[in-house]
């Protein structure tokens, strides 16, 4: 991995850490979005169906095209890791992680019961 890739990833990680970026779900399954002024970062993680766990991260400019883009399996270990930092943590800002595990203890912590009861969909066949 470059320099320059690095430093970005990590200050990257850095903004997402302290809650200063917001991520988007893109349509594929584990792809994460963060919209810039001057363009976008994707970052992405799959299996490539050999059972090879690959994660990237896609640069685009302000016009949406793809400008650049790195990926890496388990065998580049110390960028594969450092990416996948990134896409864990874009991804818990995106489901906000924390914010639910917070807001579920303070629920817990209450005197209030704590659940709902849902009633079963009559309109579903069985």
């Amino acid at each position: 991995m470059t320099d320059e890739f690095k430093l970005l990833i990590e200050k990257l990680i850095k903004k997402t850490s302290a809650k200063q970026a917001i991520w988007s779900k893109t349509s594929r399954d584990n792809e994460y979005k963060l919209e810039l002024q001057k363009g976008a970062i994707t970052v992405d993680n799959w299996d490539n169906g050999n059972g090879v766990d690959l994660v990237d991260i896609t640069i685009l400019n302000e016009y949406g095209d793809t400008v650049d883009r790195v990926y890496f399996d388990g065998s580049d270990e110390d960028d594969y890791t450092l990416l996948i930092e990134l896409h864990t943590l874009a991804k818990r800002a995106f489901y906000k992680v924390e914010e639910t595990i917070k807001g579920i203890v303070s629920e817990l912590d209450s005197e209030k019961t704590v659940g709902k009861e849902r009633r079963i969909d009559d309109s579903l066949d069985f």
